[in-house]
């Protein structure tokens, strides 16, 4: 829009830019992505963002052997009847359009049974149910098969374009990594904004608007705009007071998208001994506190780091514990994958973006069974003056950075036709 030659203004509540993406480092100058950190080779806009602001990029490390925890025992392939329930679940997939996943053929059918409802009448064995459940609910839309519908499972992989780019590392979702973390970008596109577009710890606590024009409030004072963004997480979107009271539908859909329960921690160690003993790092699990695990070790670090994802049930399970007992829950399956070395780290950190005042839950939100056939429609039509972005808008790579950054350009689109 700042190309466009209009006059913006980004009214952002935290006190940093980066959203959901949160990079820290150690006093040794370690690396943690807090929040998200990967790129894909199919998400353009994305790769445009790295080229445009000179970020270095990284491929993620993945030499060795990957496990997966199955039925009681250790793998290194996908076994095939898990295998099974991915193509069966990408076939199905392949009928929903991702811009009106309410009109697929058997959208309502889909949109009022749960993912793990699905699951159970595929036949498959408990232990291909439980790892595809684990990796697709969990690992995609960070909740349990009971919490989504079998239409949000569908529009969400129709949207990454099948589970093997969304599930992969080489060629898929978890390729490339950011050097100096995924915030680096985010804060490399605000540098190159007009100065005083950008102001920083000012949340919006109340929206007034009329057909044509809208005042945003914060603690700071007001701004009075011809067109509003709204590029926040739906849970926030929410709580805004409006006036008028934004319509039914449109209210009645930010009611039914909460955020995900994922819980994301880092055990950094001296040396990634697990590539010693021929091992990626990456982990898959049928079972235990973790879904799954990735070496997060950028090039020349001073120290390795190895990252565990909880999600859904056991997501919660972790919070309900002691700090001291959830660290050693996760210390102990990472124990059980990678041997002794990784129950005793130099440092272990993790981050609750469910506890974020301006988040609410990670990675994103997604629409409650029977919600995208009743309210779906209302999504990302405008209300007056206002308009929707934020991944959880998005037709293609909805809930990634890509997500994102399409609806951003989609709802610019918006504003300068309508002006």
């Amino acid at each position: 829009m700042v190309r466009e030659g209009l006059t913006v203004r980004v009214v952002e509540a935290r006190p940093r830019v980066g959203g959901r993406a949160l990079t820290r480092f150690l006093p040794d100058g370690t690396q943690l992505d807090l929040g998200g950190q990967w790129i894909g080779p199919a998400q353009r806009h994305m790769a445009d963002l790295v080229h445009r602001h000179a970020v270095r990029t990284y491929p993620t490390p993945s030499r060795g052997a990957a496990l997966i925890e199955y039925g009681g025992r250790r793998v290194e392939e996908l076994p095939a009847e898990a295998a099974e329930v991915l193509a069966a679940l990408d076939r199905l997939a392949r009928a929903v359009p991702p811009d009106r996943p309410w009109s697929a053929p058997g959208a309502a059918g889909q949109d009022g049974r749960t993912f793990a409802s699905w699951l159970a009448a595929t036949g498959a064995p408990p232990a291909a149910r439980d790892l595809v459940g684990r990796l697709v609910s969990g690992g995609l839309l960070s909740a349990g098969p009971t919490e989504t519908s079998l239409l949000e499972t569908l529009f969400y992989v129709a949207s990454g374009g099948g589970t093997e780019p969304l599930l992969g590392y080489e060629g898929g979702a978890q390729e490339t990594r950011f050097a100096g973390g995924a915030q680096h970008l985010a804060e490399r596109m605000a540098a190159g904004l007009p100065e005083g577009t950008l102001r920083l710890g000012q949340p919006v606590e109340a929206v007034e608007y009329t057909p044509r024009s809208a005042r945003v409030h914060t603690p700071g004072g007001a701004w009075d705009a011809a067109r509003v963004v709204l590029a926040v997480p739906p849970v926030l979107a929410g709580r805004v007071r409006y006036s008028p009271a934004l319509p039914p539908l449109r209210a009645g859909l930010l009611q039914r998208m909460p955020a995900g329960t994922a819980l994301k921690t880092h055990a950094v160690y001296t040396a990634p001994f697990w590539r010693a003993a021929g091992l990626s790092g990456v982990s898959q699990s049928a079972e235990g506190v973790l879904t799954e695990t990735v070496d997060n070790t950028p090039p020349d670090a001073p120290r390795a780091v190895l990252t565990g994802f909880a999600y859904g049930a056991e997501a919660v399970l972790l919070r309900r514990q002691a700090p001291a007992t959830r660290r050693r829950a996760v210390l102990d399956h990472l124990t059980a994958l990678f041997g002794e070395e990784a129950g005793a780290p130099d440092d272990f950190v993790e981050f609750d973006w469910l506890a974020e005042e301006w988040t609410r839950g990670c990675f994103s939100g997604h629409l409650v069974p029977g919600a995208w056939t009743t309210f779906g429609p209302s999504l990302r039509e405008p209300v007056g003056p206002l308009h929707w972005a934020g991944t959880e808008t998005a037709v293609r790579w909805n809930g990634y950075f890509e997500g994102a950054v399409e609806s951003g350009y989609r709802a610019a689109e918006e504003v300068r036709r309508s002006l």
